[in-house]
C-alpha cells in the first residue's frame, strides 16, 4: 500500500479569491512523483477551532500531512495556535527559531517573536538550502503560504519520501470519450494495478480524450496501454508519452 497524504491550504485570502492557491497543485505533482498517494486537498480559513479539527482529522489518517499558510508576524496568522490546539499542547517559543529570527532582524518586535513559535515538542528540519528551519509537528510539516518559500522547504523534505516510482503512460486519441469508455472499462477489469483515467478536451485540432495509465508494476502498464493501441481504430491514435 502507498503511503498516504493530506493537504491543508489555510487561508481566507484562498477563500474569497484575493490569492490564487498554486501550493496545493505544487504539492500534488511532488507527491505523485514520489509515490505519495495524495487523499485530500482542504481548503480553510484563518480561523483556530477550523484548523485544529482539520489537522487533528488529517493526522489520524494520513501518514503525511502538509499545512500551508499563516505562520507570519500578523494576527491571523493563527495556524500554529491551531495545531497545537489539535493536538492539546502549549505554543512555545523556540530558542533555534528565536535565534535565526535575531541574527537575521536584531532585536524582535512581539510580531517578529510571533514566527518563533511551535507546538511544544516539535521539531526542526533545516538543510543547508533553507534559510529558515522547517516546523514538523508528529506527521504534520508546517509550511508557508508564499509559494516561493514553500517550495523550498518541500525541496528539503520530499529526500524522506522514500516510496516505490509510479510509472504513467499518456494517450492521445482523437476519438470521443464516450466510444472510448467501453474500451477503458474492459482494460481496467483486466489490469487490476493498473490506475484508468479519461479526460477529454475541446477546441484541440491534435486530438480530443488523454487517456492515462499509472501503475507500479511496469510490466502491467506497458500491457495495459498496448491493448488500448490495439483496441482503438488506427486512424484515432494520435501519440503516446
Amino acid at each position: 500500500m502507498a503511503k498516504t497524504a493530506g493537504i491543508i491550504i489555510i487561508g481566507d485570502e484562498i477563500l474569497t479569491g484575493k490569492v490564487q492557491d498554486y501550493n496545493s497543485f505544487f504539492m500534488a505533482q511532488e507527491l505523485w512523483a514520489h509515490g505519495i498517494q495524495l487523499s485530500r486537498i482542504s481548503i480553510i480559513p484563518d480561523n483556530v477551532d477550523e484548523i485544529a479539527n482539520e489537522v487533528r482529522e488529517f493526522s489520524k489518517k494520513y501518514d503525511f500531512v502538509f499545512t500551508s499558510g499563516g505562520i507570519g508576524p500578523t494576527h491571523d496568522d493563527v495556524t500554529i495556535e491551531g495545531i497545537s490546539r489539535a493536538f492539546n499542547v502549549r505554543t512555545v517559543i523556540d530558542p533555534t527559531l528565536k535565534a535565526f529570527l535575531e541574527l537575521k532582524l536584531g532585536k524582535l518586535s512581539p510580531e517578529q517573536l510571533k514566527m518563533a513559535e511551535v507546538p511544544e515538542g516539535a521539531e526542526l528540519i533545516n538543510d543547508n538550502n533553507l534559510t529558515f528551519p522547517l516546523i514538523k509537528f508528529l506527521n504534520v510539516y508546517i509550511l508557508p503560504g508564499i509559494p516561493q518559500l514553500l517550495r523550498k522547504k518541500f525541496f528539503a523534505i520530499e529526500k524522506l519520501f522514500n516510496e516505490p516510482v509510479v510509472h504513467l503512460k499518456k494517450i492521445y486519441l482523437n476519438e470521443s470519450e464516450s466510444t472510448v469508455a467501453p474500451l477503458l472499462n474492459d482494460i481496467v477489469k483486466r489490469f487490476k494495478t493498473v490506475k484508468i483515467g479519461s479526460y477529454p478536451v475541446l477546441d484541440n485540432l491534435e486530438y480530443s480524450v488523454m487517456v492515462t495509465m499509472e501503475s507500479l508494476d511496469k510490466i502491467s502498464l506497458e500491457a495495459a496501454s498496448e491493448n488500448l493501441i490495439r483496441m482503438v481504430a488506427k486512424e484515432k491514435f494520435v501519440r503516446i508519452e
